[in-house]
C-alpha cells in the first residue's frame, strides 16, 4: 500500500458479489438478515467496492468466508479477491477464506493462496462456518498461517449473530449472547485479558 496516498485504512471490507462465477442465491435468509441489520441491501461486486474506496482516497483489506460446507453456498473465488488486490496493490489487501472443515486440502489451498497468490492474511468465522477456534479440526490450515508468519480475522459483531441466528432458526439476541459466552471462554481457556469497552472499537455499524 502506498500509506502516504490514503486517508485511512478499512481492515474490514466484504467481498460481495464475484464476477468470476455466477451469483449462488442459495441460503438468501442470510443475505436478508444482514440487509435487516445492516439497513442497505444492494451487493457492491468488487470492483465497484475497489472503485469506491479509491475514490475516497481509503484503502481496504479484502475477504471473502468460505462456509460452504455449512451453508451449502458457493463461495467467491480467493483467486478474484487476491487478482484485484494484485490490480490495486497502491491501495488494496486481500485475505483469504478457508473453509475449516477442508482439513489438509484446506492447509494445501492456504499454502498456494500465501505463495502464489500473495495473499496477507485469513478471515475465518467461527459462527457461520460452524466451528469453535479452539476446535483442532483448522489446526492444518492454522499452522500454515503460522509457519508464514500471517495474520487472521474473526468476527464478534452482531450481524453474525443475526446470520447465525438465521441458519439456526433461533432469536437473534439468543444467538448474541452464545458468541459472546463462546468468545468469553477463549479468553479465560487462554488466559487473556477480555477486552473493555474503552479498549476496543467496533470495526461495523
Amino acid at each position: 500500500m502506498n500509506f502516504t496516498d490514503l486517508v485511512a485504512i478499512d481492515i474490514h471490507t466484504h467481498a460481495e458479489v464475484s464476477c468470476w462465477n455466477p451469483f449462488d442465491s442459495y441460503r438468501e435468509d442470510v443475505d436478508r438478515a444482514a440487509d435487516k441489520h445492516f439497513g442497505f441491501s444492494h451487493r457492491p461486486t468488487i470492483a465497484e467496492t475497489v472503485a469506491h474506496y479509491r475514490e475516497r482516497k481509503l484503502g481496504l483489506v479484502m475477504f471473502t468466508v468460505d462456509a460452504e460446507s455449512q451453508m451449502g453456498r458457493r463461495r467467491i473465488p480467493n483467486e478474484e479477491i487476491a487478482q484485484a488486490a494484485r490490480d490495486n496493490s497502491d491501495m488494496m489487501v486481500a485475505f483469504a477464506s478457508i473453509d475449516p472443515h477442508k482439513g489438509l486440502m484446506g492447509a494445501r489451498e492456504a499454502e498456494r493462496l500465501i505463495t502464489v497468490e500473495g495473499v496477507r492474511g485469513f478471515k475465518f468465522h467461527p459462527t457461520v462456518q460452524g466451528y469453535h477456534p479452539f476446535d483442532r479440526m483448522p489446526w492444518p490450515i492454522y499452522e500454515v498461517i503460522n509457519a508464514h508468519k500471517l495474520l487472521f480475522s474473526t468476527p464478534d459483531t452482531a450481524v453474525s449473530a443475526r446470520a447465525c441466528a438465521a441458519a439456526r432458526g433461533c432469536d437473534w439476541s439468543t444467538a448474541t449472547r452464545c458468541t459472546w459466552t463462546m468468545w468469553h471462554s477463549i479468553f479465560r481457556t487462554c488466559r487473556l485479558s477480555w477486552p473493555t469497552p474503552a479498549s476496543h472499537g467496533r470495526t461495523k455499524p
